[in-house]
């Protein structure tokens, strides 16, 4: 299993702009196969800060979703919403 934790920070005057985008990724991710888990969380003190927390059954089930039309408008629009690109971490549970 592929664990991922993607931090977002949006502009300070898109922040419920990138929420509504980021909020329409989960459902069809969820959908996908391999796709074990993925929360969108919001910081209750920043509220420009989001992460997805995602679990994924391989590395190519999370190049599938990459590859998706969902994804990839997001990543299109998110040029326009975030301060700076989403950050990535890939990780495995110890």
């Amino acid at each position: 299993m592929l664990h991922v934790i993607a931090k977002s920070i949006a502009k300070q005057d898109k922040i419920e702009e990138t929420k509504k985008v980021l909020t329409a990724l989960v459902d069809p991710t969820h959908k996908e196969d391999g796709c074990i888990q993925y929360d969108l969380l919001q910081d209750n003190a920043k509220p420009e800060l989001f992460f997805f927390t995602e679990i994924w059954e391989s590395n190519a089930h999370l190049d599938a979703h990459l590859a998706t039309p969902h994804f990839l408008d997001w990543k299109q629009k998110s040029e326009d919403l975030l301060e700076s690109p989403m950050e990535v971490s890939l990780l495995k549970k110890l």
